[in-house]
């Protein structure tokens, strides 16, 4: 995760998948800093970093609401940032509800079981 490379878009795309189980949430949010920098110019990737940011620590304080683990997914589409994390939820699900700052969108929805949160942004 720490190699340099020349060019960082060569880094993505990236998917992980996590137990949800509190200790990785500072391991993830630097995941997720380190995506928006390599992308881009991090002053500009910050909103995006900040709002994938937002559903990790929401899914860390509802970690016992969900079945399994949590897939992200990072990526990138010409000048656009993007990110999608999912996961199953136990009982009725409840997607995070997020707004849009900074343009970044965010959306996060319900599909039967699963919850499903993207988030995108020019930002790369």
């Amino acid at each position: 995760m720490t190699e340099p490379h020349e060019d960082g878009a060569a880094a993505l795309p990236l998917a992980v998948t996590y137990a949800p189980d509190g200790r990785l949430a500072e391991a993830l949010q630097a995941l997720v800093g380190r995506v928006g920098a390599i992308a881009g110019a991090p002053e500009r990737a910050q909103p995006f970093t900040a709002a994938v940011q937002q559903v990790v620590a929401w899914v860390t304080a509802h970690r016992a609401d969900l079945a399994g683990d949590v897939a992200m997914t990072f990526d990138r589409d010409g000048d656009r940032l993007l990110g999608d994390l999912r996961w199953t939820a136990t009982g009725t699900p409840v997607a995070p509800a997020l707004t849009a700052t900074d343009g970044v969108d965010v959306a996060c929805d319900v599909a039967g079981s699963e919850v499903r949160c993207r988030i995108s942004c020019r930002c790369a």
